[in-house]
């Protein structure tokens, strides 16, 4: 078992994110996971993370708030407890247009292991 304390998460730079708090959670630097690693994300209002390519697996838990989601073309609002899959490719923009911060769970594809 590997336990993080949120007060003991981890920041990370998230590339192409604007005004996000970014926190590992579980995976990477913060302990050992197999295929996947977990983070939770605050957005103040108007902060946003793309528009960008997914560049593995990933789903996404609102935790809180809401956001709009734009991917492939199509958007739609995205409420608490309301998730999302991602599949490597898809072209995605995600903003807080609301003015509440809105918190995200993320659980993201480990990168490939060079060899």
């Amino acid at each position: 078992m590997h336990v993080t304390k949120h007060a003991d998460a981890v920041a990370y730079d998230a590339p192409f994110h604007e005004g996000v708090d970014t926190r590992r959670l579980q995976g990477m630097e913060v302990g050992p996971t197999e295929g996947f690693w977990m983070g939770l994300s605050v957005y103040p209002p108007g902060s946003s993370a793309g528009p960008s390519d997914v560049l593995g697996e990933a789903m996404y838990l609102v935790m809180s708030g809401e956001f709009v989601l734009r991917c492939n073309g199509e958007t739609v609002t995205l409420g608490q407890y309301d998730s999302v899959h991602f599949v490597k490719g898809d072209h995605r923009q995600l903003v807080n247009e609301s003015d509440s911060d809105a918190v995200l769970a993320v659980c993201i594809a480990n990168p490939p292991k060079a060899s």
